[in-house]
């Protein structure tokens, strides 16, 4: 039997996220004085082997980094005039590092990723961001194959063009053992803020860690809060904050803040979330210590893998609970969006090549093979999955994705202070060491108000 629509989640996007502003960000691709053109031509002359950089952040073993270096190799196989250079890091603050290293410098990879964006207009005014609309337009085999959400979220008001090829897309949600869940009495997923408080309570009292969450790497606090924000205030708020019509001192937003506090209060946690890393605490989920963890698709292919995750055949998704007394933001949702941007500053052989090996990364076939062999979901239409090859999970994925109506990434990720990240995060991290709701928005806000 073949799954046919892969592109359901990019349904949802086109209905929802072309209403997602963004204020700018641009980079360059190893560029010196001398045009990369004129590089190519003499590195083409001269024998010397055209060198093309990545910044992303697939690196490691999982299925999916090998599918993404069997591409590469492909690519080098068929070019062999072509120095691959890979710099791409798992580890988000060692990319970070490189980012703006690399941005400092003007040296930016051919192929890269900005978080975010709110920042792509600065990169777009400084040369760092190519508009490959010209390239999606002139190959409408390759170009009319992404959801057109994903490509519009990669839009930039003021500026004509489209700056990121999407490359992932898909909810992040709340995977669970149904059968935890039910020892503890519980018969269905909760639904509601309330529910999910009254499950928690149940689930200690039957001496199993609610939610599995690594504080020490602190995105796991932050992509819980975003998970609050959206249901209490909804996709919109973000952008508000983004262009401080909102500070994160209002009362509506201090209450998303309070709510971490009071799974905190309710005992959600590992009495040691803050001290731990995020490996350890999906570790407790994969084995069935923990009874949810938030977290997205890239995660699936190891939640079915039976090796990896010894507690596996009764893992669910669902979307996080929403507040009763908010239903109009039931389905804002936190998804990831993640894209390879080409550095602006490329000409001639360089920029050609960089294309073609962009397109081999999103072509159908790759999609084809990210999601049967590694079950992870590209944001393309029209490919024919063998759904005997994809798990149940990735298919629930898929489907709860496509009735997203609202979508955000991350919170900061609307808010052109580069810093945000972190203090977000950090200010979240602090409500786990006794920090109230109001002194951690106080600090976020104070961050913002110090930049002016």
């Amino acid at each position: 039997m073949k799954l046919k629509k892969i592109a359901m989640l990019g349904m949802a996007l086109a209905l929802s996220i072309g209403a997602l502003t963004a204020c700018g960000s641009g980079n360059k691709a190893g560029g010196d004085t001398q045009s990369s053109a004129d590089s190519s031509k003499e590195a083409s002359d001269s024998g010397e082997k055209i060198k093309i950089r990545l910044l992303t952040r697939m690196a490691g073993t999982s299925d999916i980094v090998k599918i993404y270096n069997s591409i590469l190799d492909e690519f080098k196989a068929k070019h062999p005039e072509v120095e691959i250079i890979d710099d791409s890091q798992g580890d988000e603050s060692a990319f970070n590092n490189i980012l703006s290293t690399d941005m400092a410098s003007g040296k930016m990879a051919n192929i890269y990723r900005v978080q975010g964006v709110a920042n792509l207009q600065k990169y777009i005014d400084n040369g760092f961001l190519l508009d490959v609309k010209p390239y999606l337009d002139a190959d409408p085999e390759w170009g009319k194959s992404f959801a057109p959400g994903a490509l519009s979220y990669y839009s930039v008001p003021g500026k004509e063009g489209t700056y990121a090829v999407p490359m992932e897309s898909g909810l992040i949600g709340v995977y669970y053992h149904e059968n935890i869940l039910k020892e503890a009495g519980i018969e269905t997923f909760p639904q509601t803020w309330d529910d999910l408080l009254a499950a928690i309570e149940k689930l200690n009292a039957n001496g199993v860690t609610p939610i599995a969450l690594g504080e020490s790497s602190n995105y796991m606090g932050g992509h819980l809060h975003d998970q609050i924000f959206y249901k209490w205030l909804g996709t919109e708020a973000a952008k508000e904050l983004g262009n401080r019509s909102k500070k994160w001192t209002d009362p509506d937003v201090v209450q998303t803040l309070q709510y971490i506090k009071d799974l905190i209060d309710a005992k959600a946690f590992d009495p040691n979330a803050v001290g731990m890393q995020d490996d350890i605490a999906m570790t407790a989920f994969q084995n069935g210590e923990a009874a949810m963890v938030v977290t997205g698709p890239w995660m699936i292919g190891r939640f079915v893998d039976p090796e990896k995750t010894p507690v596996h055949d009764d893992i669910k998704l669902a979307k996080f609970p929403y507040f009763k007394d908010k239903p109009e933001f039931k389905n804002n949702d936190m998804q990831v969006i993640s894209p390879y941007m080409i550095n602006g500053k490329l000409e001639g052989k360089e920029l050609e090549l960089t294309i073609e090996l962009v397109k081999m990364l999103t072509s159908k076939e790759a999609a084809k093979r990210y999601a049967e062999e590694a079950q992870f979901i590209m944001p393309i239409e029209g490919v024919d999955i063998d759904e005997s090859k994809v798990s149940p999970l990735f298919i629930e994925s898929m489907k709860l994705g496509a009735t997203s109506e609202g979508i955000g990434v991350d919170v900061f990720d609307f808010d052109e202070l580069t810093s945000m990240q972190d203090r977000t995060r950090n200010s979240i991290m602090s409500l786990f060491t006794g920090a109230s709701a109001e002194e951690a928005a106080a600090e976020i806000q104070a961050e913002i108000d110090n930049a002016k």
